[in-house]
């Protein structure tokens, strides 16, 4: 296999000499690779001695900013080490080919903004489970035509992402705080992989089908441009981004695991119609992310310590139905979309149980929310209905601010370790019909501008405290 593998190299210098006169070889050992790359050209072949090249010998990331092959020396198997917080290598150059490396990181193996990249017979690996957070194998940043053939990834995978954030990017749907989701299908359909493994079970990669029905002991999954998405029973844990799912239409995921990912767990982008039944997320930075889509419903799904539960940016008619999130930073985020609906749904021990930022129209309804540590309903600036929830043993149960219209009616609220009802700046509302028992502060705390808001029919169990000069009209 070694012998195969170094007349592929062979083959690459042959073919990287007849592309460029000039091009190269350089045999380098531990201590040498840095300024080697620093120094090469178009075509030039850097072949990897026996050795570990880490962060006592070498400067990281290794950049990349020609189309230079890195590959092993015959019968050889160099490991590249990266440090903490830093890539391992840093692909900026179109045609760059990495074969036959070991690769060991502690946030990203490779991280990749150039075209026509092609990695073959390399072995990538979260070097530290303890620098799992935020951790990937590979980041493709808005590139086309990469090739990923016979690699094995370890506690990691690949994450398919639009172009870097940059200042042009306002306003439009974002990846994580890294890329955006990216305006193009191409980034996430013209790329070949193929016989690469996650955790010693298939890597499977879809695109461009009118009907895919994913295997149910794949170890990550890729699907885009397709229609009629089938995934069931399959267990993605251990990955980076253990399920990416984009520019699909009639996605149906069942029953799936997603624990312990670097990245996202669960994750749908740029998809109209859709559900996600019975999936759950344990331990993994977002546990179910939804993204830029349109009718997407999660029904019984579940999140548990992750840093952010189940959530929703930019997702227009989307449903959360008879889900439950636990220990998690944010519970339920919803953030620009419109006509959303979280039903019959818990929020337990988590910071936010429900963060709502910027939405329009939404209801929630019928759900049960207890000892969330900042809020159990923050709602932020989003035109909602709140209404027929109960609250127990939280900070603050409700905190409503922006210059928006809420509806916060008929809810249970007890024991707040704070305040049982926090308001400020929400002119015309109505708040009504509300009991708040057991407050530890103030059963009700308004400030800012409240004109022509309403308060009704509430039971109460304390004063309500008015900050600010805030007036509004009380009826109890």
């Amino acid at each position: 296999m070694k012998t195969l593998k170094w007349l592929i190299c062979v083959g690459i210098l042959a073919a990287a000499a007849a592309g460029c006169v000039y091009a190269d070889e350089y045999r380098v050992s531990p201590g040498s690779l840095t300024r080697t790359v620093t120094d090469a050209k178009d075509g030039d072949v850097i072949i990897l001695s026996e050795g570990v090249y880490d962060e006592t010998n070498e400067s990281f990331p290794i950049v990349l900013t020609s189309s230079v092959t890195l590959c092993a020396a015959e019968g050889e198997s160099p490991v590249i080490d990266a440090p903490a917080f830093v890539p391992a290598v840093r692909i900026e150059a179109d045609g760059v080919t990495i074969t036959d490396l070991d690769i060991r990181f502690r946030r990203t193996g490779l991280y990749a903004l150039g075209d026509d990249m092609t990695v073959e017979n390399c072995r990538i690996s979260l070097a530290d489970p303890a620098w799992r957070t935020s951790s990937c194998g590979v980041w493709t940043g808005g590139i086309y035509r990469a090739a990923f053939r016979s690699c094995d990834f370890t506690e990691c995978g690949i994450a398919l992402a639009g172009p870097p954030v940059s200042e042009s990017s306002k306003n439009i749907p974002v990846l994580t705080g890294l890329f955006e989701v990216g305006e193009d299908a191409g980034y996430f359909t013209s790329h070949e992989i193929t016989d690469c493994t996650v955790n010693g079970k298939t890597l499977f990669y879809a695109v461009n089908q009118e009907s895919v029905t994913a295997p149910s002991d794949a170890g990550l999954i890729l699907i885009a441009n397709c229609s009629n998405v089938v995934i069931e029973d399959t267990d993605v844990s251990y990955s980076s981004m253990g399920m990416e799912i984009a520019y699909c239409d009639h996605v149906s995921v069942e029953r799936c695991k997603a624990d312990c990912c670097g990245v996202f767990g669960i994750y749908l982008a740029k998809n109209s119609s859709g559900e996600l039944v019975e999936c759950s997320s344990e331990g993994t930075n977002h546990g179910l992310d939804i993204r830029a889509s349109s009718d997407i419903s999660l029904i019984g799904c579940r999140a548990d310590k992750c840093d952010q539960g189940l959530f929703f940016s930019k997702v227009e008619r989307g449903l959360m139905i008879d889900c439950k999130v636990s220990s998690t930073g944010q519970g339920y985020f919803m953030a620009g979309g419109s006509q959303c609906q979280i039903r019959n749904c818990e929020a337990i021990e988590c910071e936010n149980g429900f963060n709502i930022q910027k939405e329009n129209d939404v209801l929630i309804t019928g759900c049960f929310l207890k000892e969330n540590t900042i809020c159990a309903a923050r709602l932020d600036g989003s035109d909602v209905i709140f209404s027929g929830n109960t609250m127990e043993d939280n900070w603050v149960s409700i905190m409503a601010y922006g210059n928006v219209n809420f509806n916060i009616t008929d809810n249970v609220i007890k024991n707040s370790g704070s305040c049982g009802l926090y308001l400020r700046d929400i002119a015309f509302s109505r708040i009504s019909g509300n009991t708040i028992d057991g407050s530890a502060n103030n059963s009700v705390e308004a400030c800012g501008e409240m004109s022509g808001t309403l308060l009704a029919d509430n039971v109460i169990d304390k004063e309500i405290v008015l900050n600010d000069g805030a007036v509004f009209r009380i009826i109890q």
